[in-house]
């Protein structure tokens, strides 16, 4: 008994000693609970690709085969690390054969998989939304492109990267390690459903010819919040309080920080169609394999029976195909596909979602919405326009230096704002999913 007493007059007059090493004890003690369950988790699933490797491959066969598209710089150059210890060992257990590309620059993975002569069966970007879009682009510009897509062509996206839009609408959990090692099973267990991915052609002013498109999943952003959000790192010193804090200073500074305090311009587009006599039959005359003598091939039914070319000669509607005006001027502007938005339904018309924001908004409120948005909540919008395709015609005011240059975030990645005509390609990639949600 003397001891205890002993011991505790000791804490009592140590007590700010005797706190600091309690809170070291306590974190030692949950940093030790967290490493022992990521070891037996990653076991458990170490476990499950070693019985994909010992199963026998058929006569004559070969071991699959996959490129890696690897982004060393994403998420803090934490990247690379991540993939050796958590997705790597995975994939060497399934008896996959596994070459790595890392990139070393901004746009490298576009020229790199546009140029990629390899035979593999599946290519695996290791990175974040970005690294994503740049992939997606490069296979879609390729020659061959439209060959590999129809034999289905599968794309494996592993959450390796600072923001992961799309791997977080297809693996879903709040532990990181996990969701890595859902991402690594399912391009294991090949199973894959069709996404959609949005066209972004930049219109030259004064041609209207487009440039090389480019190719996002995820979406557009535009406007204050996007500015606030790109420019977090700015306030690094601010720890992990940087996202929240990079509203209020940014909110503060406003225009003179380069914030898009509003986003005016002239939004022309077309309401979505899940197809009628006009559509069906312009899309078919494009198709160059159609002949004649494919009247007397039988027709592929679905699973419910129905006929894949079904007869729309008879279907009617009359806005296919009708160009809408629209003038804007808002705060925010978001541009999302079914993949990423849970509001962006996916059954009924293919469409793209276009939110936009207020007109005008407070402080207090742009600060409050913000950290909304940091906490994950959805965004407040006040209008939402669901369009088939859009051509975006901003209009930009005069810029007295090169830090009030407005820009747009396409799938995270930053671009200088310029006329945009974008295109919803409905389902046109395939990506490794869970097996649950192998949906057509």
């Amino acid at each position: 008994m003397a001891r205890v007493v002993k011991a505790l007059k000791t804490i009592r007059n140590n007590w700010k000693k005797s706190i600091f090493f309690f809170g070291a004890a306590l974190y030692g003690v949950r940093y030790g609970v967290d490493k022992y369950n990521t070891f037996q988790l990653m076991r458990a699933y170490c476990e499950e690709a070693l019985q994909y490797g010992e199963l026998m491959l058929p006569k004559g066969g070969r071991p699959r085969h996959i490129t890696v598209i690897l982004n060393p710089a994403a998420n803090r150059r934490t990247s690379k690390k991540n993939f050796e210890k958590y997705c790597a060992p995975m994939l060497h257990l399934a008896g996959i054969c596994v070459d790595i590309i890392q990139t070393e620059f901004e746009g490298q993975a576009r020229g790199l998989v546009e140029s990629l002569d390899s035979v593999v069966d599946a290519i695996v970007v290791a990175g974040g939304d970005g690294t994503a879009s740049e992939t997606v682009t490069g296979l879609l510009r390729r020659a061959d492109g439209d060959l590999a897509l129809q034999r289905k062509f599968p794309i494996g996206i592993l959450p390796l990267g600072r923001t992961n839009t799309v791997a977080r609408s297809l693996f879903m959990d709040s532990n990181n390690v996990k969701m890595m090692a859902e991402a690594t099973m399912a391009i294991i267990k090949e199973v894959t459903k069709p996404i959609d991915v949005i066209k972004i052609e930049v219109l030259e002013t004064e041609t209207d010819i487009p440039g090389k498109p480019v190719y996002c999943l995820g979406g557009i952003q535009w406007g204050a919040y996007r500015d606030a959000h790109a420019k977090r790192d700015k306030y690094w010193y601010w720890g992990v309080l940087r996202s929240y804090v990079s509203y209020i200073f940014m909110g503060m500074k406003g225009e003179k920080a380069g914030m898009s305090w509003q986003c005016e311009g002239h939004l022309n587009y077309v309401l979505p169609c899940k197809g009628c006599s006009k559509c069906k039959i312009e899309e078919k005359s494009e198709n160059s394999s159609y002949r004649w003598w494919h009247v007397f091939i039988p027709k592929h039914t679905s699973a419910s029976g129905n006929a894949a070319d079904k007869d729309y000669s008879n279907v009617i509607n009359e806005q296919c195909g009708t160009n809408l005006q629209k003038e804007i001027s808002t705060v925010d502007l978001n541009v999302t596909t079914a993949n990423t938005s849970p509001k962006c339904i996916r059954d009924g018309d293919p469409h793209i979602q276009v939110a936009l924001g207020p007109p005008s908004v407070g402080y207090t409120e742009f600060v409050s919405e913000g950290w909304r948005r940091e906490n994950g909540e959805m965004p407040c919008y006040e209008n939402i326009l669901e369009v088939r395709e859009l051509e975006l015609r901003p209009v930009l005011k005069e810029t007295k230096s090169e830090d009030q240059q407005q820009w747009i975030s396409i799938d995270n990645e930053d671009y200088e704002v310029k006329p945009i005509h974008a295109t919803l390609l409905p389902k046109k990639v395939h990506v490794f999913c869970k097996p649950a949600d192998n949906i057509s």
